[in-house]
């Protein structure tokens, strides 16, 4: 038996216009080069480890939460001061299976720690140690900040200039670039800084474990500002050294003060050799 079989071919059709793959391509290119005259020279490779020098300041409000001074919240600028960064080179984080031992230069004459495990960060934030990043581990060499407030004179001392002052106290501060892609710049960048402060009233270390975190930088050193993410507690140096003499934790106590404000401008790079910076930064120690 024949089967008759009719299609009708209409002129018009309900079905979108398709355009060539070549067109969408065109249009795609396009759509990249405006995103990237946006960018300019914000996407760009890591550098090679190293060492940083820059100036930096700190912008801060202190609250006291003992003693007769409890509850007072008092803000104050330091001056500008030389600071020094290792930065270690690039690498693809594989995550904590990988074990990575990440090496950082180190001026002669440091002290400081020549390696990074994962194990030495006090902080891991949102958004960090993500498998497939490349990253950039970092370590403070040396920062020796003074500042006049109306409570008298304060002073921030970290990394190399912390251990040479308060040798039982010190604390390595470190972070991290990670990109925001797979791999260099645009990225995110965080330190957990921990340093004592000098004021009138006695010496305060930081707690370890909060950060300074900035979502997006383009280069490094980070031109710009950095903010911590919450308040940081800080105990009186006293307290920790009887704490660490009775084997206790100062975790759950109630600290003597705490940052409820900070921000830390890197004002501009120095156009010094690390070492030369990191050198002059400890002919100041007194």
């Amino acid at each position: 038996m024949a089967i008759n079989l009719t299609i009708n071919i209409s002129e018009t059709s309900d079905q979108p216009n398709i355009r060539p793959a070549v067109e969408y391509y065109a249009d795609l290119k396009a759509e990249v080069a405006e995103l990237r005259s946006f960018i300019g020279d914000d996407v760009a490779p890591f550098p090679p480890s190293g060492i940083d020098s820059f100036l930096s300041h700190f912008v801060i409000a202190v609250q006291f939460l003992q003693g007769d001074r409890s509850g007072q919240v008092v803000p104050f600028v330091l001056e500008p001061a030389v600071q020094t960064v290792s930065r270690s080179q690039p690498f693809i984080y594989g995550g904590a299976l990988a074990r990575h031992e990440i090496s950082v230069p180190l001026p002669a004459g440091a002290r400081l720690q020549s390696t990074i495990t994962e194990s030495d960060f006090h902080a891991r934030p949102d958004k960090f140690f993500e498998v497939g990043k490349e990253h950039i581990w970092l370590q403070i060499l040396n920062l020796d900040a003074h500042g006049e407030t109306s409570l008298g004179p304060v002073r921030v001392v970290l990394g190399e200039t912390l251990k040479s002052k308060y040798e039982d106290l010190f604390v390595p501060s470190l972070g991290l670039a990670q990109s925001l892609g797979k791999t260099g710049f645009p990225a995110r960048f965080f330190f957990s800084p921990v340093g004592v402060f000098e004021t009138p009233f006695g010496a305060f270390r930081t707690r370890p474990g909060k950060v300074l975190q900035a979502r997006r930088i383009v280069e490094i050193p980070p031109i710009g500002s950095v903010s911590i993410a919450e308040a940081i507690p800080l105990d009186h140096v006293d307290e920790i050294r009887a704490a660490k003499k009775e084997n206790r934790s100062l975790a759950a106590s109630q600290p003597a003060a705490r940052l409820v404000a900070l921000a830390h401008p890197i004002d501009a790079a120095l156009h010094l050799p690390g070492e030369e910076a990191f050198n002059a930064v400890q002919a100041r120690l007194r």
